[in-house]
């Protein structure tokens, strides 16, 4: 099945669909949350006066006709300057998730990727509102949850809401987020009635920039004496766990230095997508270029992260941003952690280098609309903002799709900027290859790397072999969620693997803008308000920046006070622009193994401290769009309403009065949404064993061999977009290979 927009103009030779996922709820189960999805996002009609009360689909909210054509007003002002039929702005509020087949096939997606300890609690849940006893306990209603009306559905979930219990205004989150997430992903009506494209202005197909890689096949081995399948082996020379920033700045260094004399192998657990096929659809992108489909959950459900999971890894799907490592987090890894490497005029031209070969800069960087407010606004309240260099080659990137991957080729990343170079001098890739664990060996009284291995999953799923790479260089280069899942897995006990996780957690402000803002349009973080990065002194503090509006990622984080007022709120997508306070945070979580399913778990909790930076940037947000003339102001703060913009006749409370209640208020979760998009630390680099996974020129502390090339590795938060960095200390690293290799000579190699 394609998803809505997939079947407008075709983006691609080779589409791209979401796989039927199996349900692991029963036909009960599955029935409350439909039920809880319809409340969420219900069906909404006007109500016939003629109509028996006895007869009315009690899943449906009926409005009365005064209140039904103020809606639809609302609505003819949210799509203007589009003038739709009232068919069709009928049809957006009748629509409801039961009766689209392919919302159930999402919401079956993200449940999927669900940890199975989470799965289970749901299972538990949904299966104890269908009782009377367990709709008693959780609703105060004696009739199971699915019987009951939307309008006393409506209730409950208020009542979750406002519950003094953490347990239940989590339930309320998760709930209404999951809806919101299927919704936007899957709805037949909101894109046409917003006007939203699927495919940017200008699209051609074909049109882009994609280096024809070729990918290594695998087939199995005979049986083995008992009948058991052998792993198919092979050897390299230096083997890169990974695809990400840091294993495309190793792979083009190694192979610059060695060509094809070295036998160096990627290995990615992902697959490749060409620019033929790129942007991708909304669901589409989000279930096969990041991991989790595009959600992966702390523990305690307070913040959300997102990471890449395909070829290019995070350097294919973030949004173009080439900041430097800023001075006063130099001096901290210099000097706090001991570091000196990071004040040095070797890492200067480290980030350099990688700066000049992506061609970072802000010249061409024409702001679209989201970017000017921060620039305009900030102007006006004496603020200090800047463009934000494009790894873009100094070309003229507009293009806002590309978080569901770059269509022209021109984001310099680690697939069209780093590994066409190395291909080209002999590095050779393999997709659908997850690797379990590097090997070790015991020699001569020291731990060495014999290479690693993983399975490797045919396209089509036909088919996985299990294959061993036998190499003396290893480098992994997984990302900070699954780098220490893999040295976990190879039996590394350094407690420090998979500690120290910084986030950078993020808080949302939304504006509504009288203008036709079409905020897909332009590049999605051109700007950046740096005036409070540095609130306690020690480099701790927020940045201000713009988002990606592509409508999957931005309008999940709406607030969710009502069915009928999110779906007028969403609406208002052509009006709209989103913005985060990002924090540089000071306290950590960690990342470890689930036990079911080896997968990576997130254990963090955004601290008071951070908290209070993230909530300083959502005030200064406001302002902002206050000050750029935002018609409405909407912090992602469920409790708080947003400040409209008084009319002659308003007696509503002044901007000042709003923003104190906000302030008061606070940003408190699990109400409160926290998602995160960099992730970094969990093997940090140290100057003794003692105090972290790797040295100084990274390598696993106690390995022989073992390096690694992330943001893991970093001494703690790099307070800006982590790209720059990642490639720059990669690059560092890279030198440092090479020089063991070269030191070692010959016999180092296979």
């Amino acid at each position: 099945m394609t998803s809505p927009d997939d079947a407008t103009t075709r983006r691609a030779p080779t589409p791209v669909n979401i796989p039927e996922i199996p349900g692991f709820l029963n036909d009960g189960q599955w029935k409350v949350l439909m039920a809880l999805m319809d409340t969420v996002v219900p069906a909404i009609r006007v109500q016939d006066p003629s109509q028996i009360h006895e007869h009315r689909d009690t899943s449906v909210i009926y409005l009365s006709n005064s209140e039904y054509s103020d809606t639809i007003a609302a609505l003819r002002k949210a799509a203007w300057p589009l003038n739709h039929s009232s068919d069709i702005l009928d049809a957006y509020l009748a629509e409801r998730p039961s009766n689209n087949p392919f919302f159930s096939q999402t919401l079956r997606l993200i449940l999927s990727n669900l940890p199975p300890k989470k799965q289970r609690e749901l299972r538990y849940l949904l299966s104890f509102l269908s009782t009377r006893a367990g709709s008693l306990l959780l609703t105060s209603r004696s009739t199971p949850l699915p019987s009951l009306p939307a309008v006393e559905r409506l209730e409950v979930l208020h009542a979750w809401q406002s519950s003094s219990l953490w347990t239940f205004r989590a339930l309320f989150k998760s709930i209404t987020t999951l809806c919101k997430l299927a919704f936007i992903r899957s709805s037949v009506t909101l894109f046409p009635l917003t006007g939203f494209p699927p495919v940017p202005a200008g699209w051609t197909a074909n049109a882009g920039f994609s280096y024809p890689y070729e990918f290594l096949q695998f087939r199995p081995s005979p049986a083995g004496t008992a009948g058991k399948k052998v792993p198919v082996e092979v050897a390299a020379d230096v083997v890169i766990v990974g695809s990400g920033c840091g294993a495309g700045v190793v792979a083009n260094r190694l192979a610059n230095e060695f060509g094809p004399a070295m036998k160096i192998l990627v290995l990615e657990k992902g697959r490749h997508f060409d620019a033929s096929h790129f942007p991708l659809s909304q669901a589409a992108g989000l279930a096969s270029l990041f991991e989790n489909g595009g959600v992966i959950e702390s523990d305690d459900g307070s913040i959300t992260v997102t990471a890449g999971a395909t070829l290019g890894g995070g350097g294919t799907v973030n949004w173009s941003a080439g900041l430097q490592t800023q001075d006063f987090v130099r001096r901290e890894w210099a000097r706090s952690a001991g570091l000196g490497f990071f004040e040095s005029e070797d890492f200067q031209r480290c980030l350099n280098r990688v700066c000049e070969k992506m061609g970072c800069s802000a010249d061409k960087v024409r702001p679209n609309h989201a970017n000017r407010v921060l620039l305009e606004g900030a102007k006006k309240l004496g603020y200090t903002a800047k463009k934000v260099p494009q790894n873009c080659g100094n070309k003229e990137h507009d293009c806002g799709y590309c978080t569901l991957g770059c269509w022209r080729g021109e984001k310099l990343g680690p697939v069209n900027g780093w590994f066409p170079e190395a291909a080209e001098k002999g590095v050779k890739f393999v997709q659908g290859m997850k690797v379990e664990r590097v090997l070790l060996e015991q020699r001569k009284g020291k731990k060495v790397v014999k290479g690693v291995i993983g399975t490797w999953t045919a396209g089509d799923g036909s088919e996985t072999v299990q294959v061993i790479v036998k190499a003396k260089k290893v480098v992994v280069s997984c990302g900070t969620l699954w780098s220490p899942i893999v040295l976990l897995n190879s039996g590394i006990k350094n407690p420090q693997v998979g500690r120290n996780l910084y986030l950078h957690p993020t808080n949302f402000v939304s504006g509504v803008f009288d203008d036709d803002v079409r905020p897909w349009e332009g590049g999605s973080l051109t700007s950046v308000v740096s005036d409070f990065e540095n609130l306690d002194g020690r480099g701790h503090g927020v940045k201000l920046e713009a988002m990606s509006m592509m409508p999957s990622l931005s309008l999940p984080f709406l607030n969710w006070s009502s069915g009928a007022d999110f779906k007028v709120l969403a609406a208002s997508y052509r009006h709209l622009n989103t913005f985060i306070a990002i924090c540089r945070d000071r306290d950590t979580g960690y990342v470890y193994r689930d036990a079911s399913t080896g997968k990576p778990r997130v254990s963090y909790t955004p601290s008071d401290f951070d908290r209070a930076h993230n909530l300083r940037g959502m005030l200064e947000l406001s302002k902002i769009l206050y000050a750029h003339g935002a018609r409405e102001i909407h912090p992602s703060v469920p409790e708080i309403k947003p400040f409209i913009r008084r009319e002659d006749n308003d007696t509503g409370p002044s901007f000042d009065q709003w923003l104190a209640n906000l302030q008061s208020h606070g940003n408190k979760p699990p109400l409160t949404p926290f998602a995160s998009a960099h992730q970094m630390g969990t093997c940090r680099m140290s100057a003794k064993p003692k105090d972290g996974v790797v040295d100084p020129q990274g390598r696993v502390w106690g390995i022989e061999g073992l390096y690694v090339a992330d943001a893991s590795v970093f001494p703690s938060a790099s307070g800006v977009n982590p790209m720059v960095t990642v490639m720059a200390i990669a690059d560092w690293i890279a030198q440092g290979i090479c020089e063991d290799l070269k030191r070692e000579g010959p016999q180092a190699r296979l």
